[in-house]
């Protein structure tokens, strides 16, 4: 299995025409704290789409148990959460012999589309280890954002309603509807 960024730059890759440099956008999805999280990663493609990666204190994005993943696409705020999820669900299905995926929940939150994905992999080809995340995909004004929680275990219980409870509250802000963004917002 490819790795998981790689897999993303693919769904963004595939969903996106080529789109001017990032313009002058307030828009960005707005994060709960993340006690014990680092931002570890970050990088923009000539596009504009961006990628930040947070690890737990002491991890690297090479060598981690967990992972924090957001991903921003602009220029692509006509594409449904069903639409983009479904995509990256396609790619996780083909990388992964023995994929799972489920849609926790779609709906609208603060006037805009979301949906939250479940994909697990019991054994990722790429790692030898198995790979579990949960996405939540919001349409916004501006853009297309995800959010992602990732572990290289089958999560406990625990681990699942703490995190799902965490995306819940992950939401937008800065695009003239949604509340201004604090300076820590990514």
């Amino acid at each position: 299995m490819t790795s998981r960024i790689t897999l993303l730059h693919l769904a963004l890759a595939a969903l996106l025409a080529p789109a001017a440099a990032l313009a002058a956008s307030g828009e960005q999805a707005r994060l709960p704290s993340m006690p014990g999280y680092v931002h570890a990663y970050d990088a923009v493609d000539p596009q504009g789409n961006r990628i930040d990666e947070y690890v737990p204190k002491g991890q690297t994005v090479q060598n981690w148990t967990d992972m924090i993943t957001v991903n921003t696409a602009p220029n692509s705020a006509s594409v449904s959460p069903r639409e983009f999820l479904g995509f990256m669900e396609a790619g996780w299905k083909a990388a992964c012999p023995d994929a799972q995926a489920h849609w926790v929940r779609e709906g609208e939150e603060e006037g805009r589309p979301f949906a939250v994905l479940m994909l697990g992999c019991p054994l990722n080809p790429g790692t030898g280890k198995p790979e579990y995340t949960w996405i939540k995909g919001i349409q916004g004004l501006q853009g297309f954002y995800t959010v992602q929680k990732a572990f290289r275990s089958e999560p406990g219980r625990d681990d699942v309603v703490t995190w799902v409870s965490w995306l819940r509250d992950v939401s937008l802000c800065g695009n003239g509807q949604a509340p201004a963004c604090s300076p820590a917002a990514r």
